[in-house]
Formats: C-alpha cells, structure tokens, sequence
C-alpha cells in the first residue's frame, strides 16, 4: 500500500484523497438536507432528486474539459482554477432562492467538482504504472471513503444547529482548504506540449479511446458498478424512512454502515492487487456485487422483514464496487499513458453521466418501496460484469 514518508508526501497524499472526494462530499454531505430544502424552495421529491442528476450531469461534462487542458498546460493550474470555481458555485447554492436557480448552481457546482477526480486520476497515472496505480488509486479510496462515512452523519449535524444552505457553505470551507493545500503540491504531468489545443485534437483522442473494446470493457465494469452505488444514493434518503421507518437523525449512521463495506473493498484491493493482478482482482469484485445485487433483489417484496440481512448484503456489494472502481479506472487510463488527462476525462464523462440517467431512473420509478432501485441495482451490476468480456487478453504494465 502507499506509503507516505515524509510530510510533504503526506500533504499530497491527502490532497489527492480530497480531489478523488470532491464529488462524494458534494452529493453525500446534503443528502440528509434534501428534504428540508425542497420543502424551503418549493419542491418535489423528484425536484431534489433532480439536483443530484444535474450535479452529475456538470460532472461528467467538466471532466471532459478539465481533463485534456490538464495534459495541454499542466495538472496544477487547471486544478486550482476548477478548485476556485468549486468554491465560488458552492456559495451560489447556499444563496439559491427557488428549485430552478439550485440546478443551475448545482450544473455549474458538477463541472466545476469535475476537476479534483479526473485530474487526480492523471497525476496518479503520472507517477506510477499498470497494478501499481491500481493499488495507489485503491488506498487514496479507501481513505476517501471515511468522507461518505462521515459526511450525512456531519449534515445531520449542520442542520440540527443551522438551516440546510450551511451544508453548502461547508464545500465551501472544503474548497477553502484544498486550495491551501495545492499551494504546496508538485506538479506531475509531462512537459506541457507545445502544440495548440484544438477541438479536433480533443475529439480524435477521444475517438481512439472508444474504438478500443478493452478501454469500453474497463469503462463498462467501472462505470455501471458506480451506476448502481448512485442508485443506492439516489434514494437511500427516501426508502430508510420509507421502507425501514429509520428517522433522519439515524441517517448518517444507517448510510455509515454500507459505505464501510466499500472501504474494506479499497483496503482489500490495495493489499492483494499486487499479487494477483489487477484483472483478476476485478473479476472477483465484480462478483460479489453482482451476487449481493442478487440477493438484495431476491429480498426486496419484503424488505422491511430483512433490515439487517439487507443492510449486510449493501455492505458487501459495496465491498465488491471498492475492489473494482480502482482496478476499472487505471485498467483504462493505464491503455493511454501519454494522454492519461484524455483518458480520465472520457472515463470520468461516461462514468458520470451513466450514473446521472440511472439516479434520474431510480428518481422517477422510485415507489415507496425498495423493489425498483434493487431492480436497477441489479441490472448495472449485471452489464458492469459483462464488461469483463472486452477486457480478456489486455497486457498490462506491472
């Protein structure tokens, strides 16, 4: 596993957790203040849903601009910038006076959080090769993932003390800080290419990357796995009252619970990808979550009669995504090392926009109960697993 050895890697070590985090302390830190802000500017249940879908949309189209000006002009000043616009869009959603204003600040807030994971996807890609970026990329998630633990128990928190726009005036802080931190970090990206950057250019790389079935099978595997975790995330905040009469003030604990399972999944792979690789590793979690995905399904008429076998089994389908988001990201970007930005930004676009339509879909099937979102659930990690197909056969860098 990473091990930092001296202060300033230490620095950068937790400055590149809070890059992979930007968009999961964004969605997860709200999650609870959902209900309060719909009711305060007018809305649905389908209008907040609509704000995590909008979020994810910016976030898909960002990567796909922050990712190829990185490889153009540097991994630093392209992170600051997007850094500062993460804070600035932060501050518009605590001031949003209506549900129409809130997405707009919401699709602005998504690109601009675009930065932090598609350019810490490249500086990963920078410094190390094939398993060992796999492994690297698995301890940064396994750390960030104490952030989805922590962060609805936090909003539950704020808003015990403040009205929900102070859970957005805390991305704001968060922005602050990672601001200070990049001060201090070094760049990695290769020398900034001389040529001008141009549309085409953009457009032909990017064309290269979805010709290839491996980078597709990667990008399949990676992509419809974190598909049905957002699923889970969509509507968590509704079927734990819903289904399970869990109040908002045990949210934070409830949601704990499961996200814990992805981080032993990060830990699990960080220790055992180097000894047997990162496809197999892939493989096996691809595995486990499409047989927990199974049994929450084969559970779900009946959910409230299986709270706990069903908060275990989201637990370890969690615990199958961790061992595979790792492995699936550097499995693609890893087939493009000279244009690791390009690659990040295609992976990271499908990655989130895939996501956006299926929390959009949960949103709208959503029935008080929990049969369609394991349905879906159940779906993604079906195709995620059939992403293994393309991938036979890819050599990798050790």
């Amino acid at each position: 596993m990473i091990t930092p050895k001296n202060r300033a890697d230490l620095l950068t070590y937790l400055t590149l957790v809070g890059l992979v985090a930007y968009a999961a302390v964004a969605t997860d830190l709200y999650l609870p203040a959902i209900p309060y802000m719909i009711k305060d500017l007018g809305g649905s249940e389908s209008d907040g849903q609509l704000t995590l879908s909008i979020f994810m949309v910016g976030l898909a189209a960002g990567q796909l601009i922050f990712g190829p000006l990185s490889d153009q002009y540097g991994r630093l000043p392209i992170v600051r910038a997007g850094t500062l616009l993460f804070l600035v869009t932060s501050l518009l959603c605590a001031l949003a006076q209506n549900m129409e204003l809130m997405w707009v600040a919401r699709g602005f807030q998504g690109i601009a959080a675009a930065s932090g994971p598609v350019i810490a996807r490249a500086i990963v890609r920078d410094r190390y090769e094939g398993n060992r970026a796999a492994q690297v990329m698995s301890a940064l998630s396994a750390t960030m993932a104490v952030i989805p633990m922590v962060a609805p128990s936090l909003g539950v928190a704020i808003l015990a003390n403040f009205a929900w726009p102070a859970t957005f005036l805390a991305l704001a802080i968060f922005a602050v800080c990672i601001l200070i931190a990049l001060i201090r970090m070094p760049e990695s990206a290769p020398t900034p290419k001389e040529q001008m950057l141009t549309l085409e250019s953009i457009l032909n790389s990017f064309s290269q990357m979805l010709s290839s079935p491996a980078f597709i099978g990667y990008q399949m595997a990676g992509s419809f796995s974190f598909a049905a975790l957002f699923c889970y995330l969509s509507t968590v905040a509704y079927f734990l009252p819903d289904v399970f009469d869990i109040p908002t003030a045990l949210f934070g604990y409830s949601f704990a619970l499961t996200v814990l399972g992805f981080m032993v999944g990060s830990l699990i792979n960080a220790k055992v990808v180097m000894r047997y690789g990162l496809d197999a590793t892939l493989r096996s979690g691809l595995s486990i979550s499409l047989l927990a995905a199974i049994c929450i399904a084969a559970l779900a008429p009946k959910a409230a009669q299986y709270l706990y076998p069903l908060a275990l089994l989201s637990s370890l389908f969690f615990l199958g995504v961790g061992l595979t988001a790792a492995n699936a990201s550097m499995g693609a970007i890893s087939l493009f090392r000279h244009r690791a930005g390009a690659a990040s930004a295609v992976y990271g676009f499908t990655h989130a926009m895939l996501a956006s339509l299926v929390g959009a879909l949960a949103g709208l099937l959503y029935q008080g109960r929990l049969l369609e979102p394991a349905l879906i659930m159940l779906a993604c990690a079906a195709l995620a697993a059939a992403g293994l197909r393309l991938t036979q056969g890819t050599e990798h860098r050790a």
